[in-house]
């Protein structure tokens, strides 16, 4: 991200990011990567196999990109 805006701060990517997916008020920390790689590993997942787990807010689901322009100063 940081190569498609330069000059836009790391704490503006991430919100641009988070605002891919689709579960207002929830947004992907690291932790939830960690607990779906944990999950996957565990004995509660078992009888998974062949699964692609998604951890991405519902954007698979829809798959809207809401990225403003490529230029720095289009993004606030």
């Amino acid at each position: 991200m940081s190569r498609l805006y330069p000059g836009v701060d790391a704490s503006r990517l991430t919100e641009m990011v988070q605002n891919t997916g689709v579960l207002k008020g929830a947004n992907c920390e690291p932790i939830d990567i960690a607990n779906a790689a944990l999950y996957l590993a565990s004995d509660d997942a078992k009888y998974v196999s062949g699964h692609n787990l998604m951890v991405d807010g519902g954007f698979t689901s829809f798959k809207t990109f809401n990225f403003p322009a490529h230029a720095p100063d289009s993004v606030q």
